[in-house]
């Protein structure tokens, strides 16, 4: 697009807005979602600062790297600190997006203007844009670096998913968690949810439950895998078994991923697959509606390292 293009786009920015309040875990967000040809532009640069190379401690926004990594590299820790950084997209506002474009980039003043007018909506960093997570990480790279050099200064492990910080170590001294708040204070921002945790007991970091140095399955897929079989148990045709087969198969998958595939669980699971692969090839599949996993009560297992399908 040419300068004059993309002014325009500026200019009538509204036109490419979609506008919406939905509900993420219990909480409303407002969602400002850009359409049309602003979508293009912040689908581009989205691509282009995806280039830039990232700190060893961002996990997400990362291609490459999941939520099971971000827990991984807190398994050896004895003690977790966890805190949230609170409004972390509403409080990037465009001028801090042109001082990073401009200051920490170079780019000319006329041009990180531009730049800034682009991937803002209502003058902030909006929430529901494919640029927001990456440039949000990029703007505050300098906050996130300080802190990591105070946990680096004492021995202590970061890790970043979007707004959720992760530090852990043998221990977390006050004296670390004081100076790592200051940071984000002379940030601009506020931290909450803070926790401290001990590994020695199953803990969840981004959803992926950890325990006694290794990370485990989240609850949501043994509950998949243990209602999957008892489908199975009780469905009356090859077509319903072969689509409960296809859910189990994505689960197992899921489960095997999270374990390790050279964990003993692994390897059953990449055992129960194929079995399930070689069951569903010898069915005979006939057109009809289809049972679903929804329909299905959810049953209660044990603990997240047992088995819940044997």
């Amino acid at each position: 697009m040419t300068k004059g293009q993309l002014g325009a786009i500026v200019r009538d920015k509204e036109r490419y807005i979609r506008r919406d309040t939905i509900d993420i875990n219990g909480k409303l967000r407002n969602l400002t979602v850009p359409t049309g040809k602003l979508r293009m532009v912040h689908e581009r640069l989205k691509f282009q600062l995806n280039k830039i190379k990232q700190p060893p401690y961002l996990c997400s926004p990362r291609k490459g790297v999941g939520q099971r990594d971000n827990a991984e590299m807190h398994v050896a820790g004895h003690q977790l600190l966890k805190l949230d950084i609170r409004q972390f997209y509403p409080k990037t506002m465009q001028e801090d997006i042109w001082r990073w474009a401009h200051y920490s980039l170079g780019i000319m003043d006329d041009v990180a203007g531009l730049f800034a007018k682009l991937a803002a909506i209502d003058g902030r960093m909006p929430f529901g844009s494919p640029i927001s997570p990456v440039l949000t990480s990029l703007v505050h790279r300098g906050m996130f670096d300080k802190v990591y050099a105070i946990c680096g200064s004492h021995g202590l492990k970061m890790s970043l998913w979007v707004d959720d910080l992760t530090i852990s170590g043998a221990e977390v001294p006050g004296g670390a968690v004081t100076d790592i708040r200051q940071a984000i204070r002379a940030g601009g921002f506020q931290t909450h949810k803070i926790e401290y945790l001990m590994t020695a007991r199953p803990t969840e970091i981004t959803g992926v439950p950890i325990a006694k140095g290794r990370v485990l399955a989240p609850h949501a897929i043994h509950r998949r895998i243990k209602e999957g079989y008892e489908a199975l148990k009780v469905a009356a045709s090859d077509t319903e078994r072969s689509n409960i087969i296809d859910k189990l198969l994505s689960a197992l998958g899921s489960y095997r991923y999270h374990l390790g595939s050279s964990t003993p669980e692994g390897r059953l699971a990449a055992d129960r697959m194929q079995s399930l692969r070689q069951r569903r090839a010898k069915m005979t599949i006939v057109a009809e509606t289809p049972q679903t996993l929804s329909s299905i009560q959810a049953v209660t297992f044990g603990a997240p390292d047992t088995l819940p399908w044997d």
